[in-house]
């Protein structure tokens, strides 16, 4: 039997690893500075936890859960987003009782049973970051800052488009208005919508039926309804994007209102945005952040009323339009045949560090073939061969083949005469 990875799961090789780690480096720097903590959690929870939050007429509860029961006879799901698992978590360690905000993020798998679409399979992962504990714009604004330095530092292109639902009282009077004006087509709609029609009737604004679009383009806009505090709220926070500027002084010009964005979770209220790329290669599924408000979710799962912001990037997505990046480790093959060779790799890693030059050392003890190991570093794409083999013991020195430009150093046996022969001929290749 051949065996293969199940459907909608993928193998991330070294080859694309390093795109992984700047993805992730990137996020965890950033937030950091803005003093999100980071927070680790199940992969699964009980799925009444994500029935009471996603939401029953979502299309993740209905369709997507990987859902199942354990020995015990107990409901359990893979998680199919992060949010609600922060929030237990929030709940359960006390962490409400901390001095607000919290602000965690995490990153990890995520799963859910659909359709292949580009950059996003069943088993999934994104970066994840929440602000609980606040009420102020400042939640919103701040993420949106923090999301366009991490997109500008991953060199992609982008656009920002942001949308508001209104408080309860908006979403309220928003609701009765469209639950008339699509009662007439309700024979029309596709069962998603029907089912939806009672549950979330703004959830409806989602479909992606061409015909379902065609009947609610006609229709009044979410907007059009926001309370006097929803609205206040709506401009100031629309004010305040406007006054971002980057490193160089130039304001984002890429922030887009979409009044027919709804995300496709519940528990939102008021802002919404979602981050889409510009770039071709994601073929019209170009959404790869999303996120908003939810005042009301900690308190439905049992915590203390708690208002709260969160956002989730999409890793495999980015995967497929983020460059590796210019810094590159230095990769090595030690060849050698003296037992002292571990001990001066070790003290290379140490020295490197003390540096901050980023080695990868292959170390080759007793090569039985000179010539075949030099073809396997170059075949590896390895920068440097350091040889340390009998005449270079006796001669109490190093040997260094630049392996781009063919050039051989020698070098006194001391670890940080390699460091500077490795940097020194490393920017030769750089520049």
């Amino acid at each position: 039997m051949k065996y293969q990875s199940p459907r909608g799961t993928q193998d991330i090789l070294p080859k694309d690893s390093k795109i992984w780690q700047r993805i992730i480096n990137t996020s965890k720097e950033i937030l950091e500075f803005y003093s999100f903590q980071e927070i680790i959690l199940p992969i699964f929870e009980h799925t009444e936890l994500f029935q009471r939050s996603v939401g029953e007429s979502s299309d993740i509860v209905n369709k997507e859960m990987y859902t199942f029961l354990d020995r015990s006879e107990r409901s359990l799901t893979l998680r199919p987003e992060g949010t609600a698992g922060i929030v237990r978590a929030y709940i359960e360690n006390g962490l409400h009782r901390e001095p607000k905000p919290v602000k965690l993020w995490t990153y990890g798998p995520l799963f859910r049973y659909e359709r292949a679409q580009v950059g996003r399979y069943r088993q999934f992962h994104q970066v994840d970051a929440e602000v609980l504990g606040s009420n102020s714009i400042a939640c919103e604004v701040e993420s949106v800052f923090a999301l366009s330095k991490i997109f500008n530092t991953l060199e992609i292109d982008y656009h920002i488009e942001i949308n508001s639902l209104g408080d309860e009282e908006s979403r309220k009077s928003y609701k009765e208005y469209f639950q008339k004006y699509t009662k007439g087509f309700l024979n029309d709609l596709c069962e998603d919508c029907k089912r939806r029609y009672e549950q979330n009737p703004l959830r409806m604004l989602d479909c992606k039926v061409k015909a379902d679009q065609e009947i609610f383009a006609g229709a009044k806009k979410p907007l059009e309804f926001l309370s006097g505090e929803s609205s206040k709220t709506w401009e100031e926070i629309k004010s305040l994007l406007g006054i971002y500027k980057d490193k160089n002084n130039r304001p984002i010009q890429n922030i887009v209102t979409n009044p027919n964005l709804v995300r496709g979770l519940d528990y939102y209220n008021d802002f919404v945005f979602e981050v889409k790329s510009t770039s071709e290669v994601l073929k019209g599924q170009s959404a790869i952040c999303g996120g908003g408000r939810y005042d009301n979710l900690v308190e439905s799962l049992g915590g203390p009323k708690t208002p709260a912001f969160g956002w989730a990037m999409g890793i495999e997505r980015l995967m497929l339009i983020v460059k590796e990046g210019i810094q590159k480790n230095i990769s090595i093959s030690f060849l050698s045949n003296q037992e002292e060779v571990f001990n001066y790799s070790n003290q290379l890693f140490e020295v490197g560090k003390e540096n901050n030059l980023k080695l990868n050392i292959e170390v080759v003890y007793n090569p039985q073939n000179i010539s075949k190991q030099i073809d396997t570093a170059l075949k590896k794409n390895a920068d440097f061969i350091v040889f340390y083999l009998d005449s270079e013991k006796v001669k109490n020195i190093f040997k260094i083949k630049n392996l781009k430009t063919r050039e051989e150093i020698e070098c006194t046996n001391q670890v940080s005469n390699i460091i500077d022969v490795l940097e020194r001929e490393y920017n030769k290749i750089k520049n």
